[in-house]
Formats: C-alpha cells, structure tokens, sequence
C-alpha cells in the first residue's frame, strides 16, 4: 500500500481516515498470514498514521516523494516484502474479508493471477462485480493482480497508466498466469464525472 495524503487532482476525500479502513480490512481478512506493508511516499503524517496500528504484521517506510503516479513507492514495497506474494491495495479501497484467502487458493502453481474488482453502481446504490480486462488499457488496474515476488518485474514507468504497462510486463515475461473468480477487492474511490467517493 503507498500512501501520499497531499492534495492531488481527482484525489479522494478523507484519506487520513480511510487509510485505517483500508488497514482494517486486512487485518480482518479470514487469511491471516500476511505482512502489511504502507509505503509513505514523502508523507510524514502517512508514518504518524500508521505507527498508532498495534500489530507486528504492519510496517511502514518513508521514502522521498515520488512523481505523482510513478511506479516508484510499489517498486519500494516490493523491495522490503518477506512474502512469497504480493497485491496491491490503494488507501481509499478496501479488502472483502475472504480477499486474500480466494487469491491463495486460486494461485496454486501459477506464477500471478488476475481478478475482477468489485465497484459501486450510484443510480441503483449496489455493489457489483466489474468485469476486467488485462489486455485493455483502463479496463484494468494495480488492484487487480497477484503476482510472486520472485519474479524480475518493478514498476518502471510514470503516468496514470503504468499499471497498464506493469502488467503488459508481466506478461511479456511470465507466460503461466491466470484469471480466478471471486476477488473481493472494493474500488471505493472512482474519480471522474460520474464519480463516487466513499
């Protein structure tokens, strides 16, 4: 998780309060071995945040302020991980309580898996699932995939769409990926005219 809590174009509301929701989801996973790992991307009210969580498996780096949208602060994450695996969760989204345990038992032998997302349809006030497409740019995000950590893929480029070209990475270079049903991954902040912040 990177977390930059300055003003930004498009920038969600309340993130100082919705990024101990988004904690709070993890913690609260049916799958309880993970690390949580908040990358403070030139943010020292990120580190006083998260240094008030009481729990070992929460760790948080302050690194030097990144471009806005740079792959620099994932790349960061993935550099100080233990895990065997790694996703992605943005600070203003949420994990559904059985997130992580349906991507561990869809993983099995494959080297990163991809997943829908779940969104949140205004006019009829439902949640519902979001059909993703990992060969569409923008149909697609970071939240939707999980990949090992072995693996020799950073996040190498600038822009609103470099988690497009992270995953067009992917994969280039690992051929044995796949698509699981049941992710549980809630995009709460979805920017634009017919945006919804919650």
């Amino acid at each position: 998780m990177q977390s930059f809590l300055g003003d930004y174009r498009n920038a969600a509301s309340h993130r100082d309060t919705k990024i101990l929701r988004a904690v709070n989801s993890v913690l609260n996973q049916s799958l309880q071995d993970f690390e949580l790992i908040v990358i403070a991307d030139g943010c020292q009210k990120t580190v006083d945040i998260i240094s008030k969580v009481e729990d070992e498996r929460v760790s948080c780096y302050l690194i030097p302020k990144a471009k806005i949208w740079s792959g620099e602060p994932r790349t960061a994450g993935i550099n100080v991980a233990k895990g065997d695996y790694i996703a992605y969760l943005d600070i203003d989204d949420l994990f559904g309580t059985d997130h992580l345990k349906k991507i561990s038992e869809g993983l099995k032998d494959f080297e990163w898996v991809w997943f829908n997302d779940i969104r949140y349809m205004p006019k009829t006030q439902q949640w519902y699932e979001n059909p993703c497409d990992i060969n569409i740019l923008g149909k697609h995000g970071t939240s939707n995939v999980c990949h090992k950590r072995s693996l020799s893929v950073r996040w190498n480029h600038s822009g609103y769409a470099h988690d497009h070209y992270f995953i067009a990475q992917m994969k280039e270079l690992y051929k044995n990926y796949t698509k699981i049903p049941g992710g549980e991954y809630y995009v709460c902040h979805i920017p634009g005219k017919y945006g919804f912040d919650q």
